[in-house]
This record gives structure tokens, sequence and C-alpha cells, in this order.
């Protein structure tokens, strides 16, 4: 048995944490600030939701979900754990499509809440062995008629597509796959060996970092195209003060919200 406890490998990844807030602190404030700001906006509307819609309401919920999901990708990136990371960055990137297709399409919104009753169901008659092949090539059925694909090229022009299909969401995918390809220098590695020990690995913890806050902030935007109806403008202005801080900051990058639909928060956030 190996002398190595968990206690030690915690205590590897807590000095990678230390170094890494040393290294990047304009990118590690500013995502605090950008995690904080989220929770708070979700609290601010939290309090009324009995009064949204049932879109509304699910929207809110992926929201939140996106949130957490950051926050804990932040916490994997400071402590070099990038794989990890890489998978929920992926999750907030097709949930944040996802928001805008159920904003945006009636029909695809439809199709959504069929899912979740019928999921429902399969959840409940699985217990009883009452879930039939019928119903389950139904429920492959509603899968089937807005796959993800599908589904971005009714929001997205052929162009923006290609972009985000094919680079961003390709490079999220890389975390998911059985592939060697995708993995990063997560620490502790085998040997006890530290990120920032071999050249290229604190690019690639800076580069992490701002995948992160280049969600956080097409989050925040998401956010203010779904609720920006019920929120005070000083809230939006807030938000969008900081959604801005990280586009300045950021590598240039596409826009989530869909080219094809009219929505209010998109040209002010990419024109800085």
């Amino acid at each position: 048995m190996a002398d190595t406890t968990y206690r030690d490998i915690d205590g590897q990844n807590e000095g990678v944490a230390a170094e890494s807030a040393k290294r990047f602190p304009s990118e590690c404030a500013l995502m605090e600030e950008a995690v904080a700001a989220s929770l708070s906006l979700f609290g601010t509307i939290s309090r009324n939701a009995a009064g949204l819609d049932a879109r509304r309401q699910d929207l809110l919920a992926f929201f939140y979900r996106n949130s957490i999901y950051l926050s804990a990708s932040y916490h994997l990136i400071r402590r070099g754990l990038l794989d990890p990371a890489g998978n929920n960055m992926r999750t907030v990137f097709e949930t944040i499509l996802w928001q805008y297709a159920y904003l945006t399409d009636d029909g695809i919104y439809a199709n959504y809440r069929e899912m979740a009753r019928m999921d429902g169901d399969k959840l409940k008659l699985l217990k009883d062995g009452k879930w039939s092949n019928t119903k389950e090539r139904a429920l492959e059925n509603l899968r089937r008629k807005y796959s993800f694909q599908k589904m971005m090229k009714e929001l997205y022009s052929k162009e923006s597509y290609e972009k985000l299909f094919y680079s961003q969401y390709w490079a999220f995918c890389q975390k998911s796959h059985s592939s060697t390809f995708g993995i990063n220098h997560n620490t502790p590695n085998m040997e006890g060996g530290m990120t920032f020990g071999r050249e290229g690995d604190a690019e690639e913890v800076r580069g992490n970092l701002r995948a992160a806050l280049y969600l956080c902030a097409e989050n925040l935007i998401c956010f203010l195209n779904c609720f920006a109806g019920i929120l005070g403008q000083e809230t939006i202005d807030e938000t969008l003060a900081v959604a801005n801080r990280i586009n300045r900051l950021i590598p240039p990058s596409p826009g989530l919200a869909p080219d094809t639909k009219k929505l209010p928060f998109v040209l002010r956030f990419r024109e800085v």
C-alpha cells in the first residue's frame, strides 16, 4: 500500500490553488466576482419565483445550475484539476444554448416539456417494472426531434453554427470523450508532480480560467435576455458591467446568443 494519503494529495492541490492565485490575480478576482453576481441574481429572482410562468421557472433553474457548475469549475481549475473542470464547462455551454432555444422557440420548449414529463413517468414506472419498449421509443423520438445539432441549426446562421459547433463546442467535448487527446496536466500526478512544474502548464491553467470566464459572461448575458423585463435598470447595468469586464480580459470569442433571433443583449456585449 502506498504511503501517500488523501491529505497529502489535497495538500498538493491546495498548493496549486495558492500558486494560481498568485499568477493569475485578475482572472481569479473576476471569476469570483462573476460567480457571486450570478448567485446574487438568482436570489433576486427566486424570491418571487412563484410568480414566474413555467418557462421562466425552467430557465431560472438552468441559470442556477450553470452558476453552480461554473463555481465548481473555478475551484477545480485553481487546483489544477483541469479535465473535470472541462466536463462542467461543456455542460454549461450546452445548457446556455438550450436556454436560448427554450426562450425563443415555442416548439422546442414544448418538446422539452413533454420529454420532462415522460422522464418523470419513466422513473416511476421503472420502479414497478412497467416501463415499456413502446414508451421508450416514444421518448427517444422526442429526443431525436430536436437533437443538439438540430437545435443549433434552428437558432444560428450557417457561419455561426460552424464556429460554435466545430470550434468552441469541440474544444469543450474533448474533456468528455475517451481520448487521450483531451487529457490536460491534472495535478497531482502519480509522481507527485505539480502543475507549473512543466513548460506550458501555467498557460494551460490561464486558458481554462479564461474559458470559465467566457462562460460566466455568456451565462449572465443569457440571464439578462431571459429576465431583463423584471429587473431594475441598476441591476441590468451592473450585470452588463461584469460581463464587459470579462469581455475586455479574455480573447475574442463568438457570442452564444442566437444570431437568427432578435434579443436585446447581444451587440452591447460584443462591441467592447
